[in-house]
């Protein structure tokens, strides 16, 4: 594991060197995970969210052939009972992984996840990207990391999707019970 935690800016300009979008826009392809949220430590990966369509097979050949010059390593795999495709390939000495499912990627957990924890993190004061960020460097994964700053029971990857649909009005109250202030800018 490195020391080193990835900066936002060169991790993007590793993903455009590479063309990693346009290899994958047909796939209508997502940056998720901790990097875009900058709560990241220092052995984050890259994490890239695809639609596969009903055609697995066709997404895992196109991935061993756009990715072949970076050494990627296709595999099948089954998710929550559900056929996936995972790639997994290293950019300047970071990690990527991109998964695609059948069905489109604002249904997947990960991306749902990403977008609640997203919007919080725009709706709070600084201070708790800090302490998710702390929970993680602790060994705390993204999902338990928020679940635990927020005060929230019950399993944090159900807990944390259900943070998708509230209203801003609601996930600042929550917020606040918390004990984060809130960002008025938003």
């Amino acid at each position: 594991m490195s020391e080193t935690i990835p900066d936002l800016e060169s991790v993007r300009a590793s993903l455009l060197e590479a063309r990693l979008f346009q290899r994958l826009w047909a796939f209508d392809p997502r940056w998720v995970g901790s990097i875009p949220l900058d709560i990241h430590g220092p052995d984050a990966d890259v994490d890239i969210a695809c639609t596969a369509g009903e055609f697995l097979d066709a997404f895992k050949d196109h991935l061993e052939a756009e990715l072949a010059e970076f050494g990627a390593v296709v595999t099948e795999n089954t998710h929550a009972g559900e056929p996936s495709i995972i790639a997994r390939l290293e950019l300047d000495g970071l990690p990527v992984e991109i998964f695609g499912r059948a069905r489109p990627v604002e249904t997947h957990e990960s991306y749902v996840h990403w977008l609640a924890e997203d919007r919080i993190l725009r709706l709070a004061e600084d201070r708790l990207r800090t302490d998710i960020r702390s929970l993680k460097l602790s060994g705390l994964k993204t999902e338990p990391a928020f679940a635990k700053a927020l005060g929230l029971g019950g399993d944090p990857y159900v807990e944390v999707l259900k943070l998708a649909s509230p209203s801003d009005d609601a996930l600042r109250q929550m917020i606040e019970m918390a004990g984060y202030a809130l960002n008025a800018d938003v």
